[in-house]
């Protein structure tokens, strides 16, 4: 058995289908793993959960504008119709 399977890697980097301890790295590259570590379970973490909340606002948005569509609201022009936008 090699030393590496006697004892447990805690923090693992796997780059071209090879595993590497991160704690044999230079400091440097220990301190990127740590940072892209706390991204990948934070940071894109929060970005997940708020696009998905944004995805889900989005569709209660558009049924309630649908589920309120009347005739009154109905815009009988034949053609395109330009929509001027207030910036």
């Amino acid at each position: 058995m090699s030393e590496i399977e006697n004892e447990t890697v805690k923090m693992l980097y796997r780059n071209d289908d090879i595993d590497y301890d991160v704690s044999k790295l230079n400091i440097e590259a220990q301190q990127a793993f740590m940072m892209l570590a706390e991204m990948q379970n934070k940071v894109l973490r929060e970005a997940e959960v708020a696009f998905n909340v944004a995805r889900a606002a989005q569709a209660q948005y558009n049924l309630i504008i649908k589920n309120n569509l009347n005739e009154e609201g109905k815009i009988t022009v034949d053609g395109p119709v330009s929509v001027d936008s207030e910036d």
